[in-house]
């Protein structure tokens, strides 16, 4: 649905968006290569605690923009925080993940383990490897899927475009943006009105 909205709404509604990929991109990309250059696997636990901070302020702001803001650039604000709550979800599932395999192996010492064939007899814990690769699909998966969605929105907020679902979550009151109806670069609803068929 487009709404009318000001120069000023349209860049303000982008900022969400660009602070969540610009997220993505520190730690997802360069802060986990360089961890995996020159750090340990626990510290990867670096690159979730991050971007959670960087959620946790887009909580934030979201409450606040709310209260202050239109309501075309705070739905766009709840809508970045909304993404946000997927990429946690994944973080948790993946923290479960090899939670679930500590204890397991606490219980089973070395039973996942394989001998590498080198001289030194040495042992490579197969199951770690195994949680540690599961764990990391899970986020990567989440953060392609935000990534990409979030890279729509911008669009959508330079074009003055929400979904018209997002009301569920934040309800329009009798100063909010004028709705103007779909236009052809949306994806037309029964319920909706098409912005030629009001001109």
């Amino acid at each position: 649905m487009h709404y009318q909205v000001t120069p000023a709404e349209t860049s303000a509604a982008k900022t969400p968006h660009h602070i969540f990929n610009i997220n993505i991109i520190i730690t997802h990309l360069f802060m986990s290569m360089i961890v995996l250059e020159i750090g340990q696997t626990l510290e990867l636990l670096l690159v979730p605690l991050v971007s959670s901070m960087v959620i946790g302020y887009l909580y934030y702001r979201k409450n606040q923009t709310a209260q202050q803001d239109s309501w075309f650039v705070a739905a766009h604000w709840l809508l970045a925080w909304r993404r946000g709550r997927i990429l946690l979800l994944s973080y948790a599932v993946a923290l479960a993940m090899v939670a679930i395999y500590s204890v397991i192996d606490m219980i089973f010492p070395g039973g996942f383990s394989m001998n590498n064939f080198s001289t030194d007899n040495s042992q490579t814990n197969l199951g770690e490897i195994i949680t540690i690769r599961f764990a990391a699909v899970v986020i990567f998966v989440a953060v392609l899927i935000t990534f990409m969605q979030t890279g729509i929105s911008v669009y959508d907020a330079g074009k003055g475009i929400m979904d018209p679902a997002i009301e569920k979550h934040l309800p329009r009151t009798a100063t909010s943006n004028v709705p103007l109806g779909v236009g052809q670069d949306e994806i037309s609803l029964d319920h909706t009105k098409s912005q030629d068929a009001q001109k």
